[in-house]
Formats: C-alpha cells, structure tokens, sequence
C-alpha cells in the first residue's frame, strides 16, 4: 500500500496506521528505508514514528535490523469482534470444506471494503486464496456481490458510482450489467462469480446472518473452472451457513 497526497496534510494516527498496513501487508520483515518509500514519508520522519511504535511493543526489529509486527498489535487483533467471529465460524467453515471437498471462504463488508475473516484450502485444487484480514475485490467476487445485493441504497450506490476495476477478461465493469446479478442475487439469496477475480476460478456465496449489532458474512465455496453446475454445492452451503448463523448470533455478555 502506497501513500499518497501531501505528507503534511496527513494526520498522525493516519500515518501511524499507514505504517503499520504496510509491514503487516508484507510476507518479509522491511527496512527503514522499504517503509518509508512505501509510505511517501521523509525517512527522518519514518524513523521518527517507527521509533514510537518500538517503544510501544507495537513494532519489533530482527537480528539484522528490520521492522515486522510485534506481540502487543497481535494480543489487541486477538482481543478484537472480528476474532470472536472467526474462532466462532472456525469449526463450521472446515466442516463446509469436508462437505464438499472444495475450498471455503468466509467474508465480510466493511464500509465499502471486502474483508476475507478465513480461508480453508481444498487438497490439489491449486486455487489462489486470500488470507484472514486481506482486501478482496468487493463487485469481481461472488461474496461481494451477495453482501452488496443486501447493502444500503447510499452504499451501494457509493461503490457503483466509481469505476469498476477490471481484473480478468470476464469482470463485470458496466455497472447496469452488475446491478442485474446483484438483483438476481436479491431474489435467490446466493451469489455466482466465474473468473471475475482470478481466471481459472469460480465461486458460489450465500450470507450469513449475524443479527443487527454485527457485520453481515458471506459463506462461499470456491472451484476451479469452468464449473458446471455450482449450484449443486446450495445444500450444505446453506445448512452450515444456518449453523454458522446460530454460533455467531449467541449474545456477547453486558458490558
């Protein structure tokens, strides 16, 4: 992730969590001067704020002098809903996986941000799939599609209004086009997506009811493609989808 924009404009917490996105988004520990060039910041002032994040435990620096996330962001990401939701849909999302032998993804819409919560891969299925805490794109996938089906007007229309990325060949870009699977996913309460995102791969999703004090999910299967007939897998998606359901809504104890 890459700033941008007058770095003086920019508030403190703003970049604080800039650096913090790009070392957590990283598969390596980084350099001071990797994160600063990531950030758009002077590396005088990315030092700067790295050293605060050290001193706070937040950030931790290897044997050889590089920056990677440190144990105390780790206990506050434990501590947060969205780790109660998935340990809590853990158990079902494997038991979808057993099923139908196919890989399983469990999402949620975040403002206007699809947010993968956890992933189980499907034995020799080659399949690309995100990990727990990554952006998937919100109009290619049939996740995003289902959860903006069911989304506010004033949302909906917020994501339609900008220009659609295209990722594959197939990827809905013409926002009339998508207004119709959105509908169609309105009606039938589940979502499709052939080689939207990633070529090679389809999806089926339904959602995941939560009650009104947590964000809506999106249950999917995910295949390799072409595939024929997703909508065989409707079944158990929907029977461990309504167990899911009944883990996650049990109420949190009173504050």
């Amino acid at each position: 992730m890459t700033a941008t924009g007058d770095t003086h404009a920019r508030s403190l917490p703003r970049r604080i969590f800039g650096l913090l996105d790009i070392v957590g988004a990283s598969p390596r520990p980084l350099t001071l001067s990797e994160i600063a060039r990531g950030a758009g910041l002077p590396v005088s002032t990315a030092h700067r704020l790295l050293s605060e994040l050290l001193h706070c435990g937040v950030l931790v620096r290897t044997a050889t002098g590089r920056y990677e996330l440190g144990e105390r962001i780790w206990r506050l990401g434990v501590a947060a809903p969205w780790e109660e939701l998935r340990r809590a849909a853990a158990a079902h999302l494997h038991d979808l996986a057993r099923r139908t032998g196919s890989a399983v993804a469990l999402a949620t819409l975040s403002g206007e941000r699809l947010v993968c919560l956890d992933t189980v891969a499907a034995p020799g299925d080659g399949l690309a799939l995100a990990g727990a805490g990554e952006e998937l794109p919100v109009t290619a996938t049939s996740a995003g599609k289902l959860l903006l089906a069911t989304t506010a007007r004033d949302r909906l229309g917020a994501v339609l209004n900008k220009r659609l990325p295209r990722l594959t060949p197939h990827t809905l870009v013409a926002p009339r086009l998508l207004m119709t699977q959105l509908e169609r996913a309105r009606r039938h309460g589940y979502a499709t997506a052939h080689e939207e995102a990633v070529i090679g791969q389809a999806s089926l999703s339904v959602g995941v009811p939560t009650g009104p004090h947590r964000l809506p999910m999106a249950l999917t299967v995910l295949t390799p493609a072409p595939h024929h007939d997703l909508t065989r897998m409707l079944p158990p998606l929907r029977a461990v989808a309504a167990a899911m359901s009944a883990a996650v809504t049990v109420p949190r104890p009173q504050e």
